[in-house]
């Protein structure tokens, strides 16, 4: 089996990149690749619970982390220094994921097969 990383770098706000990359990852999933994902930067801001809002017109893809589970995607990360860059806890994130350092995440991409970038 083919480990691959999905590697999210971009707002939930400014692009479709996130909700793109979590359809990629839920895809590779479905056919039994090793999927993981690693949220770095202005992507940590996709893993805070999201509030429906009338003049905000964005799609809730976020709630679909949750299926996680489902697909086997058990290898969920987040840069640590990306959070606290950004003063966001992990008490404060919708999802359980564990928090890497960059020696951490070093380790975890030199395990992969593959790493997409979105």
């Amino acid at each position: 089996m083919r480990n691959i990383l999905v590697l999210q770098r971009h707002s939930p706000f400014s692009s479709s990149n996130g909700r793109e990359a979590l359809d990629m990852a839920l895809a590779l999933a479905a056919v039994e690749y090793s999927v993981s994902l690693l949220f770095c930067a202005d992507a940590v801001f996709q893993l805070l619970p999201i509030v429906e809002h009338a003049d905000f017109k964005l799609k809730i893809y976020p709630r679909s982390f949750k299926l996680f589970n489902l697909y086997d995607i058990e290898q969920v990360y987040v840069c640590q220094q990306s959070l606290s860059e950004r003063g966001i806890s992990l008490s404060q994130l919708s999802i359980s994921v564990t928090a890497l350092n960059k020696d951490e995440i070093q380790h975890v991409l030199s395990s992969q097969h593959q790493i997409i970038s979105s």
